[in-house]
């Protein structure tokens, strides 16, 4: 590595401005922490499976993660990676509380993590375990270690970001680095990229930050970040998780401002009021998911006011007769 591996420090600047301002938000209220969770849990999935291949859309997904709900035209594997990834995503917040977060990140976290994340995909024998044959990386330039050679690595990674080494970084720099190293093992048989970016956001997310959620539009400048790491070129990884991150903090900003501007009172739960318009449920949920319906999340329910119903329907009227 010819020097330290670093951020932008334009991107540098914004991120510490933001947090900074986030940070003024703190403690955040428990209905807007509750939602934003719920709707990264839907985002990230989606976007770590397409990564991947999975072909579930985004309204799909919500379906699978919010209502268990399928569709036809895909394959029971898809569904079963989007509600694998909701789980492990709800294992990872749980273990940002401040008793959880005290403590070292561990093999068994690490092996818990793929035990969700590949649930009645791969049996029992492989599914939280070590790899014990070899792996290959399609698109990378570099080939994964032995698989003899696996404890020692995670025992070295887990050292690495548990230790000094790993903390002359910033958060950001420390979980990309971090990020590279994990995948360069590659440790598992299956199921390494969306471990790896669930790890990634637990890393962030226990020194304050948002999640970094990597898009799928983002795929090839991803694995391109990857590969140039693999020669010791940081750069493009770090400076693309940062942005990940920026924009996750732009939602957890946004989300704050609207919570201290908004009078909840008179927001009901959303299936009343649609029953009440003539709308199906789902419909109007889906136009909340969407932010074309203004709507709150509480815990995995959305409430909505009458007079946002309203609003938009005018708005649709206008629409049709134009």
């Amino acid at each position: 590595m010819s020097s330290k591996p670093h951020i932008d420090a334009r991107l540098a600047g914004r991120l510490r401005e933001k947090k900074a301002l986030l940070d003024q938000y703190r403690p955040l209220p428990v209905s807007t922490l509750a939602r934003l969770n719920e709707d990264l849990k839907v985002l990230s999935t989606y976007h770590s499976n397409a990564i991947e291949g999975n072909t579930l859309s985004l309204h799909e997904t919500q379906m699978v993660v919010d209502y268990g709900m399928t569709v036809g035209g895909h394959s029971l594997r898809e569904y079963q990676e989007a509600a694998n990834h909701a789980l492990a995503y709800d294992y990872i917040v749980s273990l940002l509380s401040d008793e959880q977060k005290r403590k070292p990140l561990t093999q068994d976290i690490l092996l818990t993590i793929h035990r969700h994340v590949m649930k009645s995909i791969l049996d029992e024998t492989q599914a939280g375990q070590w790899r014990v044959v070899p792996v290959y990386i399609r698109g990378s330039n570099m080939t994964p270690p032995p698989a003899r050679d696996v404890p020692g690595l995670m025992r070295e990674w887990l050292e690495w970001v548990n230790g000094p080494e790993g903390g002359q970084y910033d958060a950001v720099t420390r979980a990309a680095i971090a990020h590279h190293g994990f995948e360069a093992v590659h440790p598992y048989v299956d199921g390494n990229g969306r471990v790896g970016r669930l790890l990634l956001n637990l890393m962030l997310m226990r020194d304050g930050y948002p999640p970094a959620l990597v898009l799928k539009d983002w795929r090839i400048r991803y694995i391109h970040g990857l590969n140039e790491a693999n020669t010791g070129k940081y750069g493009p990884l770090i400076n693309l998780i940062g942005q990940a991150v920026e924009a996750c903090l732009d939602l957890y900003l946004e989300a704050c401002v609207t919570t201290a501007t908004t009078v909840e009172e008179d927001y009901r739960p959303l299936p009343d009021v649609a029953r009440e318009f003539g709308y199906e449920p789902e419909y109007l949920s889906w136009l909340a998911r969407y932010s074309r319906l203004e709507a709150v999340k509480r815990g995995r329910k959305w409430y909505v006011r009458r007079s946002a119903v309203e609003k938009y329907r005018a708005e649709a009227e206008q629409r049709r007769q134009k």
